[in-house]
């Protein structure tokens, strides 16, 4: 810092970080090959909500299922989403309390 208080803007401010064009395509590629592996059943639903963003009421509608249906479908969809996502496609075992 200069006698005048003034910071070099430099020391205050840090380029955003980009990812390679390369890197988006490979993590499009490898989510599309992801979703294409989930049931039919949770793949409609993890479309629905998290690309279309519908509401649960929304999306139980136009699949004619009860919300909780959409709520259950989602819940497996997304975890089975990660597993796949990490590069592990076996099932995990699941915590009970």
């Amino acid at each position: 810092m200069d006698p005048t208080g003034s910071v070099p803007l430099e020391t205050l401010y840090e380029p955003p970080t980009v990812a390679p064009a390369q890197e988006d395509a490979l993590s499009a590629r490898d989510m599309a090959s992801a979703l294409q592996r989930l049931p039919v059943e949770q793949r409609q639903v993890v479309l629905l909500v998290g690309l279309e963003d519908m509401s649960y009421k929304q999306t139980a509608e136009v699949l004619d299922v009860p919300v909780g249906t959409v709520m259950s479908r989602l819940a497996r969809g997304r975890e089975k989403l990660r597993e796949l996502m990490e590069g592990n496609g076996a099932p995990s075992l699941r915590r009970v309390k």
